[in-house]
Order: structure tokens, then C-alpha cells, then sequence
């Protein structure tokens, strides 16, 4: 149970600020989209949830031909429909893989070895550079290049080892800004590989299989078995976040794809489009990526229906996201919801007989609650907030709070 009050705390600003250097605000010449869709609800008891998705952004992949030349392509995120393709000038270098890191910048690694910056001056009426700089003459073997927008680069080499990088600069000039080389593991064998959200990777393998692996903070990793066939005839796999995944195939159609939750470990959500490809034919480039984190997809929690327990976490899950990035992954939440299950089983009105602890979060008082929102006797979004911040100031996340109360029985 809560022992002592805390104010509100400012942002943790260290690794948040470090993980997104690289989250350039999309330029003028980068078209923008928009598409809104209830979320499925199921109502207990009145009042009706009012929780709905919103998605934005636009789909931006740049590409390689297999004469050289970079390209650009813009597709519109709800309906799937080509906006444009701009073929720009050859890179100069035999590239092996390529992973885009803002919408002016790319890192394209050679077959020598090489790590190349290229710098992209406009994409709209035309692809025009603005120069490319060898930053690495030699060491980057990968045969895969991933960049997941929030200043992680992963690769994998020939032998199946997946590498992390921490990318410090928008225009990284060498070593000093792509650091920190860990090895996450070996045995990652792989046809493609995509970053889909911060620390999330999605990949094919040769025999068709789909999935999905979370990087912890630490450098373990858990994946899911997002399907077991069917997604063997795809050469190259993107994604630009918000749950899109794009397949260009081996007869060069490009098909797109909308997995229904990135976190809940399970292919059964994902919709498939197959009668309304991006386009069947004509997509030759050799090399694809996608600019990280450009579709994004929100639900609202500003109603929920308190009794309606799962909706609840679900809300819950989705402020303490917004609250750190740090915290966005399967591991924090797991902690989080373990803790506040053995606290209140996720009941607004949970009231301790032997004390003055109420609420979800277990606050004693109670009315410390009140610095959130003169609602906190009933409003499980303002103990949530309440108590999320409560974590962070005193121990720093939601699993540093679940091992106190794992050893001590309160937190």
C-alpha cells in the first residue's frame, strides 16, 4: 500500500529525450492523412464506452532500384492507394541494406562493408539529394537494417546475431552518434525484418512464418508466433508504425496489412487486404524502408466505463505510455498490472478496512488523490494518473514497484 505522498514529477527527460533525437516532425513536402474507426467495445453496464482509435500520418518508404537509384514512394494509410513514387539519382555504391531514419535521412550500408548517410534535400516533386557521407568504412556486414524511431537501430548478420545501436543524432557522423553496440542474441535467422514500434521488430521467415519480438531494456527479448504460414512469399517487410505492415513480393506487388494491437502477442487481429494491393506489379526496387513511426494510432480514455474492468487496463495501458515511452513495453505493464491486481483487483471503489488506502492505486489516503482531480472517489482514470505518477517518484517504474511490494508485501 502507498506509504507517502508525492507531487506531481516533472519528465524524466534522460533516456526519453536520448531515445527520440531521431523523431524528426514530418516536413511540408510529407503528405498527411487521416482515418478515425470505433474501437470494438464490449458494454457491461451503463454508462457505454466511449473509447475510439484515431490514426494519422502517411506512409513514407524509400527504396532502392536494382540499377542504383534511390526512390520514394508516399502511400495513404487507410485506403492502401499509391500517392506517389519519385526516382532519384544512383547512390554510387553497391548498397546491401538501408533503414530510414527521419524523411531527409537513410543509412545504407555496402556490400564492402561501408555505412553510408544519405541526405535527402526534397521528396515532392522531385527526389533530389542533398549529398551522402561514408560515415564507416568498414564493419557493417548486415544483411538487415531496421530503425525504430525512437533511437534504436537494430541489424541482423549472416549468422542470425541481432545487433542494437543507440542513434543519438537526426545526421549521425560516425561512431560517436551510432553507439553502444549490444548483442540482443543469435538464432535470428530471418527473411525480413521491420521495426514496428519502439523496441518492437516484426519478421518473416524463409518457411512463411510471422513474428513479433519485443527488446527489453536490458537486451532480453520475448516473441510471439504472430502466424505459423502464409507469409513466406514476401522479399522485403516494412512498417511505419501504428500497425501497418507492407509486403513487397517476389513478383513485385506490394500488399499492405493492419494488425488490430501490436502488444497482444496474437496474429488473429491482423486484416488482410489482398483483393486491394497497394499495387500487384511494378514494385522493383531490391531494397524497401520505411520511415519509423509516421502512422500512429490513439485511443481515447478520457470516458470509460468504471466497471468494465478490461477496459479499465486497457485505459491504463494507454496512459502509461503517454506517461513514459521507457514504459511502453509488455514487461512494465505486466508489473503494473500484477501490482494494482494484488492491490485492488483493478476496482475504483476498493476500500481497505484497516486503513484509509482506497482506489485502484491503493492510495492512503485516499485524498492524496485529490491533487489529480476532485473525481477521485470515482474516477479511475484520475487514481490511475494519480498513481502512475506516485510510482515514478518513488520507485522509478511500474516493475521497480512490483519488486518492492514482491518483497516487502507493500509500495
Amino acid at each position: 500500500m502507498t506509504t507517502a505522498i508525492r507531487r506531481p514529477a516533472s519528465p524524466r527527460a534522460d533516456r526519453r529525450n536520448v531515445r527520440r533525437a531521431t523523431g524528426v516532425t514530418l516536413s511540408a513536402a510529407t503528405l498527411a492523412g487521416l482515418l478515425t474507426a470505433t474501437a470494438a467495445t464490449t458494454v457491461v453496464s451503463a454508462p457505454p464506452a466511449a473509447a475510439a482509435t484515431t490514426c494519422s500520418g502517411t506512409v513514407s518508404v524509400y527504396g532502392v532500384l536494382p540499377d542504383g537509384r534511390l526512390t520514394f514512394s508516399a502511400i495513404q494509410p487507410s485506403t492502401g492507394n499509391l500517392l506517389r513514387v519519385r526516382v532519384g539519382p544512383d547512390l554510387g555504391f553497391e548498397p546491401k541494406a538501408m533503414a530510414t531514419l527521419n524523411f531527409n535521412t537513410v543509412l545504407v550500408t555496402s556490400t564492402a562493408g561501408e555505412l553510408w548517410r544519405v541526405d535527402v534535400q526534397t521528396n515532392n516533386e522531385s527526389l533530389v539529394l542533398a549529398g551522402k557521407e561514408r560515415i564507416a568504412d568498414s564493419g557493417w556486414t548486415h544483411d538487415k537494417l531496421t530503425y525504430d524511431g525512437f533511437g534504436h537501430l537494430y541489424g541482423t548478420t549472416a549468422d542470425g546475431t541481432l545487433l542494437q545501436y543507440l542513434v543519438s543524432q537526426d545526421k549521425p557522423q560516425g561512431s560517436q552518434h551510432i553507439a553502444q553496440r549490444k548483442e540482443i542474441g543469435r538464432g535470428f535467422v530471418l527473411k525480413t525484418l521491420a521495426a514496428a514500434a519502439d523496441d518492437r521488430l516484426v519478421a518473416t521467415t524463409a518457411d512463411g512464418k510471422l513474428f513479433s519480438y519485443l527488446i527489453r531494456s536490458d537486451g532480453s527479448w520475448h516473441r510471439d508466433d504472430l502466424k505459423a504460414s502464409g507469409w513466406a512469399g514476401f522479399d522485403s517487410l516494412v512498417s511505419p508504425g501504428g500497425g501497418l505492415y507492407y509486403g513487397k513480393t517476389a513478383a513485385d506487388g506490394l500488399y499492405w496489412y493492419k494488425d488490430g494491437n501490436l502488444a497482444d502477442g496474437s496474429g488473429a487481429d491482423i486484416t488482410y487486404h489482398a483483393n486491394d494491393p497497394v499495387t500487384a506489379n511494378g514494385w522493383t526496387q531490391k531494397l524497401l524502408s520505411a520511415q519509423p513511426d509516421t502512422f500512429k494510432c490513439t485511443t481515447s480514455v478520457d470516458t470509460v466505463d468504471r466497471e468494465n474492468v478490461t477496459e479499465v487496463k486497457a485505459a491504463a495501458r494507454d496512459l502509461m505510455n503517454r506517461y513514459d515511452s521507457g514504459w511502453a513495453n509488455d514487461a512494465q505493464w505486466n508489473c503494473l498490472n500484477s501490482l494494482w491486481t494484488r492491490e485492488s483487483t483493478w476496482r475504483w471503489d476498493a476500500d481497505n478496512p484497516s486503513s484509509e488506502a482506497y482506489g485502484i492505486p491503493q492510495a492512503n489516503p485516499g485524498s492524496k488523490m485529490a491533487a489529480y482531480g476532485d473525481d477521485w472517489r470515482t474516477n479511475p482514470l484520475t487514481q490511475i494518473k494519480w498513481g502512475l505518477n506516485y510510482i515514478d517518484g518513488r520507485y522509478g517504474s511500474p516493475c521497480g514497484a512490483w519488486k518492492h511490494s514482491q518483497d516487502t508485501g507493500w509500495y
